[in-house]
């Protein structure tokens, strides 16, 4: 094979994963977008390169590298620098997958072991990519059915990595077709017909799945009335140039048009109240309102006192004080104290602050310094989305609210962390019944960003079976319910309230109780592999050199 044929290749591989890819892509092509790839590194391995892993690493690049900027490259509108080193670095992990490969299939070992390694050594990728400093799981390859749920509806048994295995198997199935369709009619047909069923029947299981799933009906015993409010408020032209107590009013004029005597909750965005305020002073009677930070608080008071049922949840922006460095993050301040900012969820009713829940999942490079030991000195560095930016404190576990006058309780993630399937299920694992989601996509402006990242959310409904409530700054807020369907669904842009009545739920998914488990199998696996790699080049060079 030319060099230039598999540079083509590679780069056909990197088109056909943008191509598949939400929102407007057509997931059925990701399994096929990694074949070429595969025939690349047939020819490496034929050639037998002195470097396979660095051969095998370039050629993965260049597919990866076009996969991350055609499905991520609206990151550019929130920091051209960051999104470069965004492509760059997330391409390059994930080519170290396909350098390993490459190395790996060098053993020449029996064909079957060659798509057990890729599929352990990439879903351990994944499960790293989830829970390291430097985590984006945006592209992890499960996602590619967060716009088409109806076909993966087992995800409430495997999560998003069962998707990403059904894929790479599937990728493999077609690959081996296509190689014996060279070499032998008959096996190739067999191998066809068990690519068609391999792809055909989760699919079929999972329609099934999903016409069956019965979703209750709402009744005045079993439902809650929501409002949901997204005030549409422009986070670079307006957000900073409001003060708290006009931010507050807006929400209030939005959610008026739906709420009634029977709201028992109010639902708002992410840092829809965005002027950092103490923790320890919000549910304190004596808040200092002659302070704007804080001049809203007696409007949640009159609030709740027009609308006694009512919950309602809010995002913020808060900071702790503390006499010394109580957390890695605090940062000591002119007066020799130390202060911690956070991205907070606050939940008031009638008897006044129910509780805080401070966002666990940072992103990295906004929210989070990665490995502030060794990165610290960068940390003025950090891409400033207004308000706090730098390295934020974190909550230490998922922490659900107890809803007022009803027995149920809800979780809320906070933007970013409803990409993660196992990190989101832990809200449930706490005790939540109904789950929420707000979020603040308006600085990514109008562009697939934030379809994509609404999209998760309908992956987080069917892993959990909790109807989803999501409240969006500028869009999309919906209700989605526990097959991942989303009702009320707002388009961008667009300022709103919705009003449901919605079920909560109490059933713990398998998924929920036992997490990623199947990426844990992978990494024990990719273990095993590697020690098995390594324990057998030192038996070869062992008679190599006996032999001499």
């Amino acid at each position: 094979m030319k060099k230039s044929h598999r540079y083509l290749l590679s780069l056909l591989s990197g088109l056909l994963l943008v191509f598949s890819w939400p929102p407007h892509g057509f997931p059925l092509l990701a399994f096929f977008a990694f074949v070429p790839l595969f025939f690349v590194s047939d020819d490496l391995l034929e050639h037998e390169t002195k470097v396979p892993f660095w051969r095998g690493l370039w050629h993965a690049y260049i597919a990866l590298l076009v996969w991350n900027i055609g499905t991520t490259w609206w990151i550019w509108n929130i920091t051209p620098v960051g999104s470069i080193a965004t492509f760059a670095l997330n391409s390059f992990f994930m080519a170290i997958v396909f350098g390993c490969w490459q190395r790996f299939r060098t053993l020449r070992l029996p064909p079957v072991t060659s798509p057990l390694a890729l599929i352990a050594f990439w879903c351990t990728w994944e499960y790293l990519h989830l829970n390291w400093d430097l985590t984006w799981p945006w592209l992890n390859i499960g996602n590619v059915f967060s716009n088409s749920t109806e076909f993966v509806q087992w995800y409430e048994i495997t999560g998003t990595f069962g998707g990403t295995i059904w894929i790479l198997v599937g990728n493999f199935l077609f690959y081996f077709l296509l190689k014996k369709t060279r070499e032998n009619r008959k096996a190739a047909l067999i191998h066809g017909i068990v690519l068609l069923l391999w792809i055909v029947l989760p699919a079929a299981a999972s329609l099934i799945r999903y016409h069956s799933y019965k979703l209750p009906s709402p009744t005045a015993d079993n439902s809650i009335e929501v409002v949901i409010v997204q005030q549409n408020t422009d986070p670079v032209e307006e957000q900073y140039h409001m003060n708290n107590l006009q931010h507050a009013q807006r929400l209030w004029e939005v959610a008026s048009t739906q709420l009634t005597p029977d709201t028992r909750l109010l639902l708002c965005a992410e840092t829809a109240i965005p002027w950092s305020i103490a923790s320890d002073a919000i549910g304190a009677d004596d808040c200092p309102t002659f302070n704007s930070s804080y001049a809203w608080l007696p409007m949640v008071d009159t609030l709740t006192a027009l609308y006694p049922n009512l919950n309602f949840i809010v995002g913020l922006s808060t900071y702790k004080i503390f006499d010394h460095k109580a957390t890695l993050t605090a940062q000591e301040t002119h007066a020799g104290t130390f202060v911690d900012d956070y991205n907070t969820a606050a939940c008031f009713n009638r008897n006044g602050l129910v509780g805080l829940y401070y966002k666990s999942k940072l992103v990295p490079g906004v929210e989070k310094m990665p490995y502030p030991q060794v990165f610290g000195f960068l940390e003025k560095l950090a891409i400033d989305l207004g308000g706090t930016s730098g390295s934020l404190g974190k909550d230490t576990e998922q922490r659900t609210f107890q809803l007022q006058d009803v027995p149920f309780r809800i979780g809320t993630a906070i933007c970013y962390e409803s990409a993660y399937g196992e990190h989101f299920g832990k809200f449930v694992k706490n005790g939540a019944q109904l789950m929420s989601v707000i979020t603040n996509d308006g600085w990514w402006g109008k562009t697939p960003g934030h379809q994509q990242h609404f999209m998760m959310s309908k992956m987080r409904a069917v892993e959990t079976r909790r109807t989803i409530l999501r409240s969006a700054n500028t869009g999309i807020s919906a209700i989605i319910d526990e097959r991942g369907d989303a009702h009320q669904q707002t388009k961008y842009d667009t300022r709103l309230a919705l009003r449901k009545n919605v079920v909560p739920n109490d059933t713990i998914t398998f998924y929920v109780k036992h997490g990623d488990y199947l990426a844990r199998i992978c990494v024990a696996l990719t273990a095993l592999i590697a020690i098995f790699s390594i324990t057998l080049r030192i038996k070869r060079k062992y008679q190599q050199i006996k032999t001499k």
